[in-house]
């Protein structure tokens, strides 16, 4: 008795259990930041820098990549007139208040999503380089595979689609892509300014451009599902510092916090230019070509970012492929220059072939037997 006494006693306490409110679960938006140094896309500090989240006003940076490299195949031009159809139109949230068959530049369309995030102008321009808006999405998919952001998917021009998301160090990648474009630095530092006449008046809401030395751009805006949100790029020395804040929850904080993860890496980093004279290779052994040997020489050396106390550290060491075998063409590669500071690797370069070697036929290769016959 006392048994099933305890019994229905237990399997009372499991039922209460279950009819319990659980607790709520937590629907706050992630915070993610990241710092990147733009010129070589190096990461230098991040916190939940993969975090997924919506994309929101920052797929408009890809929209825009996409219209610059419209314009550097000849296919835009900032004076370019284009025509808004009914379907940009009827885009909601930050406009311009575009109307159907209303002919506007693509000087003023640039200005209105820079500055004032319209996504009416967002679409014209969308529309002016894929023709329709889904082809335009499937070519920021493709760019952005192209640029090793993994973590974005786009499904509209403008971001405001929920399907649309990004993450703090995709975003990174994609402004430092921008800020090869000196011409967009007017437009991404202006304050205040209208387009469609004067009809329409834009003002950011960047408030770095105002503030901050050297600040070049790119982005804030709110996100009801994200909070406040921050694409600031900046350049000193030589230097493009490139900071995503998403996920604020205090409208003036995100900027308080840009300029203390700029400021330190402009104080912490400098860039690095190795140097050819450092650096010595031998000829490679060939294996299978006219030829034994092949002379080697180093590809094109590029700046890399380092700590400033970090310089006299810097170790440059070879490493050259095993089996380097025939046909081999002038420039393939048979090797690579490594740049090491305390034993982790900082750079790379590769180590490349100076001339061809062909492969080797069978009557060279019969001699070449013979005289091994005859020396013994």
């Amino acid at each position: 008795m006392l048994k099933r006494l305890l019994s229905l006693l237990a399997a009372f306490a499991v039922a209460a259990s279950l009819c319990l409110p659980l607790a709520a679960e937590d629907t706050s938006p992630v915070y993610s930041y990241v710092l990147m140094e733009g010129g070589t896309a190096s990461l230098l500090y991040s916190e939940n820098g993969s975090a997924v989240v919506p994309a929101h006003h920052s797929a408009k940076l890809m929209t825009l990549l996409l219209v610059m490299e419209a314009m550097d195949r000849g296919e835009l031009s900032f004076d370019t007139v284009l025509k808004t159809s009914p379907y940009a139109n009827s885009m909601q949230g930050a406009q311009i208040w575009l109307m159907p068959g209303e002919e506007i530049t693509v000087n003023e369309l640039i200005a209105a999503i820079t500055v004032g995030n319209a996504n009416d102008a967002c679409v014209v321009l969308a529309e002016a380089v894929g023709k329709t808006e889904p082809d335009f999405v499937a070519l920021m998919n493709s760019r952005a595979a192209e640029l090793g952001m993994f973590g974005t998917r786009y499904a509209d021009s403008t971001g405001i689609s929920p399907e649309s998301v990004t993450t703090a160090c995709d975003a990174a990648v994609l402004a430092s892509a921008l800020t090869k474009y000196d011409s967009l630095r007017e437009y991404f530092t202006t304050w205040v300014t209208s387009v469609r006449g004067g009809k329409t008046e834009l003002a950011s809401t960047n408030r770095l451009i105002l503030t901050y030395e050297g600040i070049t751009g790119m982005k804030a805006y709110y996100s009801e599902a994200l909070g406040n949100c921050l694409i600031a790029t900046a350049e000193r020395n030589g230097l493009t510092m490139v900071c995503v804040i998403f996920g604020e929850k205090d409208e003036f904080a995100r900027f308080a916090t840009a300029k203390e993860k700029l400021n330190a890496g402009f104080n912490a980093y400098m860039l690095y230019q190795p140097k050819r004279s450092d650096v010595y290779t031998e000829p490679v052994k060939v294996s299978g070509g006219e030829k034994t040997e092949v002379g080697t020489k180093l590809g094109a050396l590029k700046p890399f970012i380092i700590r400033k106390s970090a310089e006299e550290k810097i170790e440059v060491s070879l490493e050259y492929f095993e089996g380097v075998e025939a046909p081999l063409e002038a420039g393939d590669r048979v090797g690579r220059a490594v740049w090491s500071i305390d034993g982790e690797e900082v750079y790379s370069c590769p180590i490349a072939a100076e001339e061809r070697v062909r492969k080797l036929g069978f009557f060279l290769s019969l001699i070449r037997v013979l005289r091994s016959i005859i020396k013994m």
